[in-house]
């Protein structure tokens, strides 16, 4: 008698599952999306498995290699196939709070320039920042952001915005503007 064969969404749990155990996540984002210090996005259009698990082998720069006994051909498989079935981001219209940003048809709905700041603020968080510190900004990979502003200003998690250290990729002056950055880091200083 054969063994049931898992289906297509175990298979790609799976994946996502490896992706993790493995560390893929820590170079590469947790939705594969990338980093500019880090490493490349890998999904939603991963390159062909062969090239991948050619590359995963003999990386260059400062990947480190993944020999068969760490990474099976079968398990980068797997991840490819996660790496695959990751959605593309919307297009910026189809977000409500960035789309009525960049729409001239439609208006900030709130009624004061603050408001419209902190709408815009938790808009940039939610796309440049939310994958590393958390929804809430409660942390995940990154750290906890929940009550940096009772230690800093919001002029101060501007200027670090602006020249991270660490592990945080560098946003500015691309793909986060000025007034992003000024209203992110007011968002920030806000999270309680």
């Amino acid at each position: 008698m054969a063994a049931p064969s898992r289906g297509a969404s175990d298979d790609l749990e799976r994946g996502r599952a490896l992706y993790v155990k493995k560390g893929c996540y820590e170079c590469h984002g947790y939705a594969a999306q990338g980093a500019l210090l880090t490493g490349p996005a890998l999904g939603p259009s991963p390159v062909p498995l062969p090239a991948m698990i050619a590359y995963v082998r003999a990386p260059k720069g400062q990947m480190p290699p993944y020999s068969a006994k760490i990474l099976s051909d079968g398990d980068a498989a797997d991840i490819h196939a996660w790496l695959a079935s990751v959605p593309s981001s919307p297009a910026l219209e189809h977000v409500p709070l960035l789309g009525a940003n960049s729409t001239r048809d439609r208006q900030v709905s709130r009624t004061s320039a603050a408001a419209a700041s902190d709408s815009h603020g938790y808009a940039v968080f939610t796309a440049h920042c939310a994958a590393c510190h958390g929804a809430q900004g409660e942390g995940a990979i990154g750290p906890s952001l929940v009550g940096i502003g009772k230690g800093r200003t919001s002029d101060a998690i501007a200027t670090f915005v602006r020249n991270p250290t660490g592990a945080m990729p560098k946003l500015f002056p691309a793909p986060l503007s000025e007034q992003d950055v000024l209203d992110v880091s007011k968002y920030v200083a806000a999270l309680r």
